[in-house]
């Protein structure tokens, strides 16, 4: 409209003559047409005709000047008539009255005794809000039905009846068998089996031990396999360490260094070949390289004779000595290299170019003296620090129990994969709480019960606190189960606030069932309209009972439907607005972003809750790829962890698995210590048994070398 332009309209016709109440009818009044009148029966009637009253004409006897208004026993009954009582008024209508009305609608927010019935009360029809939502009778522990609050919260039982299935906090921290495991058990629990799948442990159990890995035939933790000494891991085998410097299997400490008896068999140490022990000294076919080399007065295996005895003992002086090649520490010869039997015994050394028995079996100062580089004693291969950061290098003893470093330079210890801090290691991934294990991802323990950077974090929180948490958003924008059940954080109200709240509105304008049935926020209109008018609005809102049971979408939403209404929106309501029933037991938000019932997110476990999430069953022990690895999974999963990248693996997987040999995945804590001997675990380097077998060959080695000086000797000696 143009500024300073004014419009002038014909005014509309005039509506009809209101009434003009006059009070208690009296005689000798003049009453006009519409007056409206009280008369002795309690009744309201209204004039027809311009009279004076007179008792003759009073508006019981005269109904041409007199039309009844008001039926004052109807407008009693349409008000006070007793729930649950029919109402046949004088006009032939039929219904219930307000007080009955009011009645019902405190039923659909509040009764948890019983079902909500119908009018007449003989049949059920649903469930109240604060039933829903806490629990009530036909509610709780009932096939198929279960309240907000106990899919939410409830232990030890199944929270819709024998046959139906647990809550969020069971399947997050509970102990009831019939889960198959709480996500907690998976990650921590070590005194046998996972309560509800007896034949799986926890990551914890297969990282440090527990009932039932522990001293267990095919099993053990990774750190048993490192570190266990004085017996077998699992009933037959042995760990890293006791094949390297153990006493009970045969390690490679004893074949460097025993001379109380055999090693195996006839197999004896490099000292015993060296400088003698039980059964090398004195014994047929036998001798140390230094009995063979000094021995004097006697023979040496019981049939011949030393270096020394040779050279200048009484028993074969007649040959003539020698000396020289018994002992001398240079060459005893014209040939730079040559060394007497002395010398490639226990000598030092370097012109030979070659190192001493004594050298190739105990010597730890270096690289063996007179050898290329990089060639060791069995002892310092066994448990020598000379290979420390050098590639391809290490000692047996480093391989399995050096931490806080790499063992060559590239790669860490069995210890340390197994429950280091250095490298992130198996018990790093179950139990880890103070932040993320690497880049994103969480251990275990974080995903069930919280930890920093999962707690109160943008699209993320805990299993438990998306099932628990109250009074603040979960990952800063989405509420937990429990606080959109009863809490009073939401913003959109939860359902026990749009059940019960009065004397405000929940929010925006809207205000709960209670209110709407007995409140004094939301009032007006006649006792008969407001108690049973459902065909359309009273004035500008409707009746009680409409906001209770109706199908008038102007409402906003029956309570009825805020408790009850499934398969739907509720109607009337904001899209995405659903019953208390729908988001605890329903199916109408699974799949849509930022929704999914109680049920849903505790025990859905055929995808996505909304979209993008899973449920707590399907964190603990479900088989979704997208989840990245169940609790389950990185505890046991017996090749990759399902949904996890190419070569993650789950803790007993590193601890004893299968097939793990190669560069890619670098062995399991088991094939470090036994894998059979030239067998690489890493596509470089090899396990303490096979070093303990070298060590072994060395001492052979030894035993020939000793020979050759005798064949020598007697070749001299002509």
């Amino acid at each position: 409209m143009a500024a300073n332009q004014v419009t002038v309209s014909t005014p509309g016709p005039a509506g009809a003559i209101g009434m003009t109440y006059e009070g208690f009818w009296t005689v000798d009044d003049v009453y006009q047409v519409r007056d409206c009148v009280r008369y002795t029966n309690g009744n309201l009637y209204f004039c027809n005709v311009q009279h004076t009253a007179a008792t003759s004409n009073n508006p019981l006897v005269n109904t041409t000047y007199w039309s009844l208004f008001i039926n004052a026993d109807d407008a009693f009954l349409w008000a006070t008539r007793p729930k649950h009582t029919q109402i046949s008024d004088s006009l032939g209508n039929t219904g219930y009255s307000a007080l009955h009305q009011a009645a019902k609608a405190q039923d659909w927010a509040k009764l948890t005794t019983d079902a909500v019935t119908n009018d007449a009360n003989d049949a059920d029809v649903g469930y109240s809000a604060k039933a829903w939502a806490i629990g009530g009778t036909e509610v709780t522990s009932t096939a198929s039905r279960g309240a907000a609050k106990e899919w939410a919260t409830t232990t030890g039982a199944k929270v819709d009846g024998g046959s139906g299935d647990y809550s969020s906090k069971e399947y997050a921290i509970g102990t009831t068998a019939s889960t198959g495991g709480s996500a907690k058990d998976f990650a921590t629990y070590v005194g046998g089996g996972v309560r509800g799948s007896t034949s799986d442990h926890s990551a914890k159990a297969w990282a440090i031990g527990g009932t039932g890995v522990t001293t267990t035939s095919s099993k053990g933790a990774a750190k048993e396999w490192a570190t266990t000494t004085g017996g077998a891991v699992d009933t037959s085998e042995y760990s890293a360490k006791e094949y390297a410097i153990g006493t009970t299997a045969t390690s490679s400490k004893t074949y460097a260094t025993k001379v109380d008896g055999a090693v195996t068999g006839t197999d004896f140490s490099s000292k015993a070949w060296a400088i003698g022990g039980t059964n090398v000294t004195t014994t047929a076919s036998r001798g140390a390289a230094k009995e063979w080399a000094t021995t004097t007065g006697g023979q040496v295996d019981t049939s011949e004779y030393s270096a020394k005895e040779y050279a200048q003992g009484s028993v074969l002086a007649a040959g003539g000595s020698s000396k020289n090649w018994a002992q001398l520490a240079t060459t005893p010869s014209t040939t730079a290299t040559d060394a007497s039997a002395k010398e490639w015994a226990t000598g030092v050394s370097t012109h030979k170019n070659e190192g001493s028995a004594k050298d190739w079996a105990i010597y730890t100062a270096g690289d063996v003296r007179g050898a290329a580089s990089g060639s060791m004693s069995s002892k310092e291969w066994a448990v020598g620090t000379q290979g420390r950061g050098v590639a391809g290098e290490g000692s047996s003893k480093d391989w399995s129990t050096r931490t806080g470093a790499t063992v060559d330079n590239a790669e860490y210890s069995a210890k340390e994969y197994a429950t280091g801090t250095t490298v992130t290691s198996s018990k790093t991934y179950a139990t880890k709480v103070d932040g993320a294990v690497t880049g994103t991802d969480f251990s275990s323990k974080a995903w069930a019960i919280g930890g920093t950077n999962v707690t109160t974090t943008a699209s993320r929180g805990a299993a438990k606190e998306w099932a628990t948490s109250t009074g603040a958003a979960v990952d800063t924008s989405e509420y937990s189960a429990k606080e959109y059940a009863v809490g009073t954080t939401v913003a959109v109200g939860s359902a026990k606030e749009w059940a019960t709240v009065t004397g405000s509105a929940v929010a925006s304008s809207e205000f709960s069932a209670k209110e709407y049935a007995q409140g004094t926020a939301a009032t007006g209109g006649s006792a008969k309209e407001w108690a049973q008018d459902t065909s359309a609005a009273v004035d500008t809102t409707f009746s009680a009972k409409e906001y209770a049971q109706g199908t008038q979408a102007s409402t906003g939403g029956s309570a009825k439907n805020w408790a009850t209404q499934t398969g739907a929106d509720v109607t009337g309501a904001s899209s995405g607005d659903m019953s208390s029933k729908e988001w605890a037991v329903g199916t109408l938000g699974r799949g849509v972003a930022s929704e999914g019932s109680s049920k849903d997110w505790s025990t859905y476990t055929s995808g996505t809750v909304d979209n993008a999430e899973f449920s707590a069953k399907e964190y603990a022990l479900g088989t979704q790829a997208s989840t990245g690895g169940s609790s389950k999974s990185w505890a046991q999963d017996t090749d990759q962890v399902n949904g996890a990248g190419t070569n993650d693996r789950s803790a007993k997987n590193w601890a004893q698995g299968a097939s793990m040999t190669g560069a890619t995945l670098g062995g399991s804590a088991k094939d470090w210590a036994q894998l059979a001997e030239d067998s690489q675990v890493n596509g470089s380097e090899y396990s303490a048994k096979h070093y303990s077998a070298k060590a072994s060959a060395s001492a052979a080695s030894a035993a020939a070398a000793a020979n050759a000086a005798a064949v020598a000797l007697a070749i001299a000696l002509g």
